[in-house]
């Protein structure tokens, strides 16, 4: 539910008349509590939609895929793409494998930050290697 500091303010108020409008129409008692969400638990919140599909459509493309992690700590947002791909041993070795799991996750989040209305914030994909070992 929705409110404003102001509506906070009244917050037993408001926890009883939920409390006796729920008791009115089912005859039960429920304790109601109301707590105000954090800005990271809201951003964490709006974020879940885009971090399932990531997940989802990254495992259903890529057979290297093996799992899924974020951070918003430290900031920027860490978007972080577990694989079973094996860092190359030579530093000019350009990995298109990774180049192309990172674009597809881009254009996901990108696609679904449209279709949820959600404000854009910094963030980096992360690559890791089958040893956890960052990659790009």
């Amino acid at each position: 539910m929705e409110g404003t500091e102001a509506d906070l303010a009244k917050k037993e108020a408001l926890e009883k008349h939920i409390a006796d409008t729920i008791y009115i129409k089912t005859k039960q008692n429920f304790t109601v509590n109301i707590q105000k969400k954090s800005e990271n638990q809201i951003r964490d919140q709006e974020w879940q939609p885009i971090f399932t599909s990531i997940m989802d459509e990254t495992k259903k493309e890529f057979d290297e895929y093996r799992g899924f992690a974020y951070s918003f700590h430290p900031e920027p947002l860490q978007i972080i793409i577990k694989t079973n791909l094996e860092k190359p041993k030579w530093f000019w070795n350009s990995d298109e494998q990774v180049k192309q799991i990172t674009k597809y996750v881009e254009k996901i989040i990108e696609l679904k930050r449209e279709e949820l209305s959600i404000k854009e914030i910094p963030y980096e994909i992360i690559i890791r290697d089958k040893h956890n070992k960052k990659m790009n």
